[in-house]
């Protein structure tokens, strides 16, 4: 059994759509506006990020060039951190579009496993799975409000180029969601079917903390970028320049582990009942306005 204490999540995110400004490292695509197509410019980049944490540990990014797929940025972004945090992690998990070969020996090559959601009806490794899954029954367990059906099996040989054999897991979530409708509490339930790819043996791994790892990859969209959107101006671009642009997100990447590290591993438990992460940012840039000579960003943006 490998000791697993922390996985690196990659997830591909845009960063400052315009459609006025651009430069030359800007992307760009076409959008309907009023119904008539217009050129939108964007930055895109591919984050590094530590799931399994108590806080959100965005560490890296890589900005993907204009033209360049984001497989190729995420390998240029791994071949980096590799000798930075290579001791922090032990399995590299990435969306479907990772599941190819040169990704998956890269890993392999230093000694890193992969998970990888597996999407796409045409792979041959998807239809040999649900051959086998088809003649197998399923192991079964209750999460919460969520009931889990999984179909766990090892020894796909069918994605091609990739050196090892994978295991393939497939989960049917059955999820109870209680709401308020009509001042009444509404119980509906939906069903969700998911799959992954790994390098990961069943002797390495149990099936149900597999589904929980590749479970937590969404903290990644939902404790970063959602957050720092939100709340940390990651939508705002206040300098249209790539160096500018690489500086800012990564400046505040710091700055937002930072604040967390001083909120759990500062604050006392009752203090945070009552004062929640947001407040405490809102309370410290309050303290910045409050100052007799302000920060030089306060009058910039208007007090």
């Amino acid at each position: 059994m490998i000791g697993l204490c922390a996985w690196p999540s990659s997830m591909a995110t845009n960063f400052f759509p315009s459609r006025h400004r651009c430069c030359p490292q800007c992307c760009q695509r076409t959008v309907k506006v009023d119904g008539e197509e217009v050129i939108e410019y964007y930055h895109r980049g591919v984050v590094f990020h530590l799931v399994g944490f108590p806080i959100a540990m965005p560490l890296e990014v890589e900005m993907i060039r204009p033209g360049e797929g984001e497989v190729i940025a995420a390998k240029r972004l791994l071949e980096r951190v590799l000798p930075r945090y290579g001791r922090f992690f032990d399995v590299a998990m990435a969306d479907a579009i990772y599941l190819e070969a040169p990704f998956y020996n890269l890993c392999l090559q230093h000694h890193k496993h992969v998970i990888s959601v597996l999407k796409g009806e045409k792979r041959l490794l998807l239809q040999d799975a649900q051959g086998v899954f088809s003649l197998m029954k399923p192991k079964v367990w209750k999460e919460d409000r969520c009931q889990v059906r999984a179909w766990d099996a090892e020894g796909f040989t069918t994605a091609e180029g990739i050196k090892v054999p994978l295991r393939v897991l497939h989960t049917e979530e059955t999820v109870t969601k209680r709401h308020r409708k009509n001042h009444q509490w509404v119980e509906e339930t939906e069903v969700h079917h998911w799959w992954w790819a790994t390098t990961l043996s069943m002797s390495q791994m149990s099936t149900r903390m597999l589904w929980y790892i590749a479970h937590r990859r969404w903290e990644i969209e939902n404790d970063l970028f959602h957050t720092l959107v939100t709340y940390w101006s990651l939508d705002h671009c206040f300098k249209h320049h790539p160096t500018a642009i690489l500086n800012f997100v990564l400046t505040l990447f710091i700055a937002f582990m930072l604040l967390q590290s001083f909120y759990y591993g500062n604050l006392k438990p009752q203090r945070r009942i009552d004062l929640t992460l947001i407040g405490l940012a809102n309370e410290l840039h309050l303290g910045l306005v409050a100052m007799d000579i302000p920060a030089p960003w306060v009058s910039l943006r208007g007090g």
